[in-house]
């Protein structure tokens, strides 16, 4: 939000009051800006004083991944997506209906004929549904140029999620964390990792499986600032 306001005479015939030598008027104005608004005021000022800002706009990530620094501001076009499993994490809601819907369709299997051979049973649904609680996610993107290239991940809020996400998109973002080839970053949050020491974190780094919660180097993590087409 911005204010400006302004002193000095106003037209008196448009207030219906006689002129005045010697009164004045002030007019404040209100003036709200909306989140694209906002947007294109950054990109201005980071375009204005690149230098400054240590703004780049980088067209070919594999080939300038080894000139980008920690706290460098970046834009990139890449095709992100929202891996499944920290989809489904970020999503407790969904989590739990699907876990009810298993449970719902267990009891009703007998009076339909199926074979409960293989179903996971009270125990298994109620392990599965803890495990959803404690690891809660926040909406995590990864994105990349190319099969086999440099990728770049980050954190979103969901209350400033508007429209789709994933497929081809500019994100705008500070980079926090660079991950050389071979290094690990677990894209769920682990109940706890803040309690470890910087040493145990390393070590649990190192004895983690690749797999779709794992995002493995060479890659960038981003503090994302905004994610448009």
């Amino acid at each position: 939000m911005r204010r400006s306001s302004s002193a000095g005479a106003i037209s008196s015939a448009a207030l219906g009051e006689p002129a005045s030598s010697d009164s004045t008027s002030e007019e404040e104005r209100v003036i709200r800006e909306t989140a694209s608004q906002r947007f294109i005021r950054l990109i201005t000022a980071l375009d204005a004083a690149s230098s400054r800002w240590r703004y780049r706009d980088v067209e070919d990530l594999g080939e300038e991944f080894d000139t980008i620094s920690v706290a460098d501001i970046m834009q990139v076009q890449c095709e992100v997506e929202i891996p499944p499993f920290v989809r489904m994490f970020s999503q407790p809601d969904q989590l739990d209906d699907m876990v009810n819907m298993i449970e719902a369709f267990r009891a009703m299997a007998p009076m339909l004929g199926q074979d409960l051979e293989g179903m996971p049973g009270k125990k298994e649904t109620k392990a599965f549904r803890d495990f959803g609680k404690a690891m809660k996610s926040d909406v995590v993107i990864v994105g990349d140029q190319e099969d086999g290239g440099p990728q770049v991940t980050g954190k979103l809020h969901k209350d400033y999620i508007r429209d789709e996400i994933e497929g081809e998109v500019f994100i705008l973002g500070k980079v926090a964390k660079r991950l050389k080839d071979g290094e690990t970053h677990s894209l769920l949050a682990i109940p706890g990792a803040s309690l470890m020491s910087r040493q145990q974190r390393r070590q649990a780094a190192r004895q983690e499986q690749t797999d779709e919660t794992t995002l493995v180097g060479p890659a960038l993590t981003l503090d994302i600032l905004a994610i448009y087409r």
